[in-house]
Formats: structure tokens, sequence, C-alpha cells
């Protein structure tokens, strides 16, 4: 609700006193009482405005009006006014939505005014999307936007509303200028190409062709533009030039030219805007005549980014994405008819299986993938007995194209695909990823969406929940889980090789997370198979699953850490120590936690940096453990430079038990937790609100508090107590107030007393606010005024809450006066206005 401005208190002569007013403030004042009164408030402002000469007052209040949607006074207020306030309300053009037809009419007129007095053609553009003329003014439209003055380098606000608004109101005319201008070369606005792929053009133009052909930088935004309207016809046009000019990319001596690559790159670039009916149409009318080498660079044109539903979507419909999958069955047939065709080749069509996935593709990507397997390993059966010297043979088996196969297999998620990729799991070079495939089924079947793109570190936020189903039902599996550790099995038996036992952990890191019951005795072989950082991704697998791990396996993998950096010191050097960060964040997650300070304090000074810890701490927020608040606030003793760390002041808050908020009280009183370069504002809020939850912490504090805020920390944390005060906590924040001068209480304190925020129902992240009867809390700050003028603590919070009330209106059961029988006037301030900010 919106502050309510009472006209009344300017008396009854207002009109009189506000017209003698010179103009450019008259309508500021006009305006103001427009925008926050109540109806009397837009009865006073349309009477005044009403009868004054100036046309901008009235447009002024006019504006006010139509924002408040108040259609009878903008109606009343224009009956007699003349051609210049019209003219400039069709200027600023936001009328359009005014149920009065005498008032649309004038506006009309206005309109019709401005484009004969040769107005340019982006004010002409604004005044017409608001005319209630419809359809009929679509081919206006389409010229002033094809006509209208660009400047992308100023690029203003007011130019990119009035595109929103055309693009909004007239799509079509807005596309259809836009290609005129395309046409006519002229400049054109940061995602032109957009609004014109959306239209549906497909469009056979030499003229549009040849921009799209031009030879101009490699992103050129006319140039994409252009292609992005072009038909079947021209788009193959465009496709012939772009394997023209990959004919020349290299030399005869195999010497790359940058030119003529960034020539090549540039087309394809080109070809990625074009209409995806046509591109597919074009592509078809040369799959039959296409040799290998062009299949292949047509098949990475179908494995473009479609941006889901993003303004930038070149999507394929389920008839073009029927055509790419019926060209990469007939292409894969003809490489695999060769029987010696380049691997990376064939692998290029399992990638543009996975653009048009489909359950028929499954037995031609299990041939594809059976001769990419048998040829790998040829090739590296052929580079080992070379000593690794056959440079052709040590190429290949250093490429081994197979997530290309995995991603085909990972969007064809049928159960055919499970039942599938079962058959090998115990190949060496495609088991994991077929693991891996069927994990990724799983998940999308049993675990909700996960929003968190840009989520640093691993997510722990889980771990709690599946602990607590595992502890409900340890026996609990899955299908894939149970396929998996089959598979494990059969691969640690004595007398494995080292690649099945290597197969064997990869299998397990994979399975691990999955639901997988009772695997007691096969978990601990992996362990003591595994090598050190696989092991440590194992029990990081364990620890997802929900399942306990033994700190005392951690605490030896980080010790092999350090000692393997003595040998080789980039460990511990480069790559951010990833290797020991690996180690470090399970610790929260393993038994008993209480050994944890005790590690990192045996840890290297260098490796106690906070930085080094932080991934640590955050997890000891989700560790189930209830010693993870005791290490929490060990490590701070250990290392006092954590006080000041957000990661563990974070982590701390979460805990969120009595214990923690009385340590963090006490450390503040301390001086600990004195902000140096951190946050002194922020985490006074979040104290506040931490101490909040707990009555007997807020009771402790008090306590601390009796004799008032004598030292820095104690004012602090009075300071932290104003974040959500509760009646007492305002009355003795007042006291504090009158007797060091210092204020403490402002509006948020007040409002978080004499109101709530009720999650509203329809909007996400939205609250409404509904005033809280505070019946005793005015009663007591009425008895502790005293001048009542603005130096007084206790009046000024009166105020404030009389303030929230005419916001957000007033409890039935609370009186207007705080304290009748005190026999003391109210309201007590008369003069002086009050400030929201305690300061």
């Amino acid at each position: 609700m919106a502050k309510q401005f009472r006209p009344s208190v300017l008396g009854s002569d207002a009109p009189t006193r506000i017209a003698s007013l010179p103009s450019e403030i008259r309508k500021h004042v006009l305006h103001e009482i427009a925008s926050n009164s109540g109806i009397d408030g837009l009865d006073l402002a349309t009477a005044i405005a009403k009868s004054d000469r100036e046309p901008e007052v009235k447009a002024t209040v006019v504006d006010a009006l139509s924002f408040r949607r108040a259609d009878r006074h903008v109606a009343d207020l224009l009956e007699d006014a003349g051609d210049a306030t019209y003219d400039i309300l069709v200027r600023k053009g936001h009328l359009d939505e005014i149920a009065v037809d005498a008032v649309q009419q004038e506006l009309e007129r206005a309109r019709e005014r401005r484009t004969a007095g040769g107005i340019s053609h982006n004010e002409r553009l604004r005044t017409l999307i608001y005319s209630p003329r419809g359809d009929e003014c679509d081919a206006d439209i389409a010229e002033f936007v094809a006509e209208m003055e660009i400047d992308r380098k100023r690029d203003s606000d007011s130019d990119r509303h009035l595109l929103y608004e055309v693009r909004e109101r007239y799509p079509q005319a807005l596309a259809n200028g836009l290609l005129r201008r395309l046409r006519e070369r002229r400049e054109l606005f940061y995602g032109a190409d957009n609004v014109l792929a959306t239209a549906g053009f497909a469009l056979e133009d030499d003229e549009l062709l040849e921009i799209a052909l031009e030879e101009t930088n490699r992103h050129d935004d006319r140039a994409e533009a252009a292609a992005s309207v072009l038909g079947p016809v021209a788009v193959g046009r465009l496709i012939d030039a772009y394997l023209a000019a990959g004919k020349v990319v290299r030399d005869a001596s195999g010497k790359y030219d940058q030119a003529a690559g960034d020539r090549y790159h540039g087309l394809r670039d080109r070809i990625c805007h074009t209409p995806g009916a046509s591109l597919v149409a074009a592509i078809e009318a040369r799959a039959a005549d296409a040799d290998i080498e062009e299949i292949v660079q047509l098949a990475e044109l179908f494995s473009r980014e479609t941006y889901g539903d993003e303004e930038r979507a070149r999507p394929f419909s389920e008839e073009a994405l029927a055509g790419i999958g019926k060209l990469a069955c007939e292409w894969a047939e003809r490489m695999l008819a060769g029987g010696d065709e380049k691997r990376w080749r064939v692998a290029t069509i399992a990638t543009m299986m996975s653009c048009a996935p489909s359950v028929a593709h499954l037995p031609l990507l299990k041939r594809m993938l059976d001769d990419n397997l048998h040829r790998y390993r040829f090739f590296r059966e052929k580079a080992t007995a070379s000593g690794w010297k056959d440079r052709d043979a040590v190429h290949e088996a250093q490429h081994p194209h197979m997530h290309e196969y995995q991603r085909a297999f990972l969007a064809i998620n049928v159960p055919e695909t499970a039942a599938l990729m079962r058959e090998y799991l115990t190949d060496e070079h495609f088991g994991e990823l077929a693991a891996r495939v069927l994990a990724a089924q799983w998940s999308q079947a049993n675990e909700p969406k996960d929003d968190k793109k840009f989520l640093i570190g691993v997510d722990f936020s889980r771990v709690e929940t599946r602990r607590e189903a595992r502890a409900a039902d340890p026996a609990a599996t899955s299908i894939e889980a149970e396929t998996i550790f089959g598979a494990i099995e059969t691969l640690i038996i004595d007398g494995s090789s080292d690649a099945q036992v290597k197969l064997a952990v990869a299998l397990g890191i994979v399975g691990a997370r999955l639901p997988h019951g009772q695997r007691d005795a096969t978990i601990r072989k992996l362990i003591a198979l595994a090598p050190r950082q696989a092991r440590a991704a194992l029990l990081l697998s364990l620890v997802l699953s929900g399942e306990d791990i033994e700190i005392k396996l951690v605490a030896n993998g980080i010790a092999e850490t350090f000692e393997a950096a003595e040998k080789e010191t980039r460990i511990l050097t480069q790559s951010d120590a990833y290797q020991l960060r690996d180690w470090l964040r399970l610790l929260p997650f393993a038994t008993p936690v209480s050994d944890l300070p005790v590690i990192v304090r045996s840890m290297p000074e260098a490796q106690r940096n906070p930085r080094m810890l932080e991934e640590m701490i955050r997890g000891l927020g989700s560790s189930s453990s209830a010693d993870a608040e005791d290490a929490s606030f060990a490590l701070a003793e250990d290392d006092p430079r954590l006080y000041q760390n957000h990661a563990w002041r974070a982590t701390v808050l979460s805990i969120g038990t009595v214990s923690a908020a009385h340590r963090l009280v006490d450390l503040t009183v301390s001086g600990a937790l004195d902000a140096k370069s951190h946050d002194s504002w922020h985490w006074q809020r979040e104290l506040g609100g931490f101490i909040s939850e707990f009555s007997e912490v807020r009771t402790y504090v008090y306590d601390l508090l009796k004799d008032g805020p004598t030292t820095k920390q104690l004012a602090s944390l009075a300071g932290a107590i104003a974040e959500d005060p509760g009646t007492d906590g305002v009355l003795m924040l007042i006291d504090f107030e009158k007797r060091t001068g210092r204020s403490y209480v402002g509006r948020l304190s007040i409002e978080s007393v004499v109101s709530e925020r009720v999650p509203a129902e329809d909007w996400e992240n939205a609250y409404n606010i509904v005033p809280v009867a505070a019946t005793e809390l005015r009663r007591k700050l009425l008895a502790m005024t005293d001048s009542g003028d603005r130096d007084d603590p206790a009046a000024r919070c009166l105020k404030l809450i009389d303030k929230l009330r005419d916001e957000y209106g007033a409890p039935e059961s609370e009186p207007r006066h705080p304290d009748i029988t005190s026999e003391k006037p109210w309201p007590i301030l008369a003069s002086a206005p009050i400030s929201d900010d305690a300061s």
C-alpha cells in the first residue's frame, strides 16, 4: 500500500495557495498530491489543474491520474482542455488505455497534428503504437521502423523501450520493417536477427543472400540477420559457399590459411542462424551427392545450439528432426560400409544423432560404437608395440572418441538404452561412460531438477535427506546400482588385470552415488584397490549417497597427498591444490567429526589458510553430526582469521542451535568478531535474526546489556538486537538512546514489531505486509515521552508507528490514542517531520 497524503492538512485555502505557486513548482505539487493521496487528493488535484491555464500543469496531473487509473478524473480534467494539453499528452504517449471516447478522439486529433507537423520517425512511431487504430496501422509502423534512426553506440533506454513496445504490440510489423532495413543496409539494433527468425520468414531472395554471403568480419550482424530469413534454395547456396571455403582452409602442404579459415567459420556461423526447416531441406538436397568429407561438414551444421525457448532459438520441428535422423542413418551406413573410415568422422554422426534422438538409432549406434572400440583397441596395441613412436597410431590412441556416443545414448532416454548400456559395463574403454548413462537415467527419473547452474564446488545440500532415507531403509537399492555393482564383482576377482581393477573403481564411483543397498564388503575392497585420487572420488560418492565414511580414511588420504607432494610439489602449488581440496571437503561428513580440528591442526601452515579451508567449512553447515558446531568453533579458536571469514560465519549461522547463538554473542562481546574487512552491517543483520530465533538467547543478551551499551562491542550487540527487537527490545533501545544520545531504533526496527510479512499466494518471493497490534508498546512509549519534539526518541517511535499505520493499515483492536487514561494529548508531535531512519 502506498503512503497516503492527507490534503486536509493544507487547510481550506489550499486551492488558492497552490494556484499562486510558480508553474514549475505548481505542477510538481499537484503531481505529488494526485500520486500519493486518496480520493480527496485526486479530487483536489483535478479541480486545481482543470482551472489552471498552463497546459504543462494539466498534462503533468493527467500523468499521475492515469497511472492511478483514475479515468473519471482524467475525463473531468480534460473536459475543457485545449489542443496544447493533448499535444503534450500524445508526445508522452501512454493514455491509450483510458476508456473515455472523448479523450481518445482528442488524442487521435493530436496525433494527426504531430504527423502533419513533420516530427521524426522515432516520434511518429511512438505516437502510432499508442493509437487505437489497431491492425490498421501495421503498414505505417513497418515503414517507421524501416526509416527510424538507430544508433547502436548511443543505444538509449527510450529507444530500447520503444522497440520493445513495438514488438509486444505489432511483432509482424516490426519484422517487416526490419526486413526492409536489412535490404536497404540500414543500421540494425542488437537482436534484430532473432526478431526476424521468430517471424517465420523463408525467403528466396538474391539480395538477402548476397548480404549473407558478403566477405566481412566473422561476426557480422547484418549477414546473420539476412541468413535468419532465407529459404531452402538460398540456404543451399550458402552451404555450397561454406563447403567450397572448407576446401581451401589448408593448402597442398597442409599449411593453415587464416583468412580462408575465418571465411569458412564465418559462413558456418551464419548458417547456424538459418531457419531450421530451410537448413534441413537444403542439406537433404545435397546429401546424395556429398562425399565423406562433405558429409562430415554437413553433419556438423546440425549440431548447433537451439537455446531452448530463448529468443536466440532456431529450433528444429518434429518433421525436421525426423529428416535429420534419417540422414544420420544413411550417412552412418555409408561410412560403416567402407570399413576403414576415420573414427572421428563416424563420431560426428553420433553427435548428429544426439541432436535428433530416437530409439530407432540404437542398433546403428551400437554398430558404430563397436566399430570404434574395435579399431581403438587396434591402435592402442599398435602404439604400444611401437613403443609409442608410431605417430599415427599414437594420435588415434590418444583420441578415444567415446564421449560422442555417450552423448547420443544420454539423449535417447528410454529403457532400451539402459539395456544396451548394461552390455558395455565391463568394457575397458566404454564401461564407465555406460555406467554414467545408467546413473543419469536414474537421476532424471528420481531426483528433482537441479536449477543451480553456477554452483561452486560440490553440492552437499541433499546429503541429509539421503542419510535419512538410508537410515530408514538401509537395504534400499536401484536397478541401475545393482547392475553396476554386478559388473564390479566380475572385475575384482582374483587374477584381475590392472585395467579391470581401474574400471571397477571407476564403476564404483558412479554406482556408489545411487541407492545401492548393503555393499559393505565390495566397497571396502574397492577402497583398498583405489589409488589416492580415485579413492577420494569413491568416498565422495558414498557421502553423497548418504552413507557414513570413517574419518581415518580421509586422514590417511590427506597424509598421502602431502607425502606425494614432497616429490611432486605441483600438487600443492598448482591448480589451486585441487588434490588436497578433494580430501578436505570429505572431513565434515566423516565420523567422528570431532577429529576434524586435530587433522587440520596437523597440516602445514600454508595449507591452513582460510581460503583453502572454505569448502570444508561450508560442508560443516550440511553435516548431520552433532559435533559439527564444536568443530567449527574449534577451527576458529585455532585460527582467529576465520572469525572474519564469510564462509565460517555463514556456516555457524546455518548450524542454527541455541549454543551456537550463545557462542556468537560471547564472541561479539569479547571483540573477536569485530569487523575489519567484513561487512559489519550485513553481519549485524544476520546476527540479529539469529538471536531473535531463541528467546533464551535474547534474554541472555538483555542481561549483558542491563547496564547499557558501555563498550563498542556491546553497542554492536545492541545494533543486532535492533534488527528484530520485539516490544521489550524497542523499549530497552529507546532507554539507551535517552541515556547515550545514540539512536538504535529505525523504521525497519519498528516495522518488525508492528507488522508481519505474509507470503503472497500468487507471487513467488513476494509478500504482503500485515499490521499487528502494538497496543502495549504504544502505551509504554507514550509514558516514556518527554518534550515530544524530534529529539524525543519515544515520541519519534510513536510517530513512526503512525506512519506505518497510514501505509499498511491499523488493526481494528488497536485504539487511536496510545493511552487515553494518561491524559497526554495525541498526536504529540505537531511540527517537525520525522525521518524514517534511525539516525
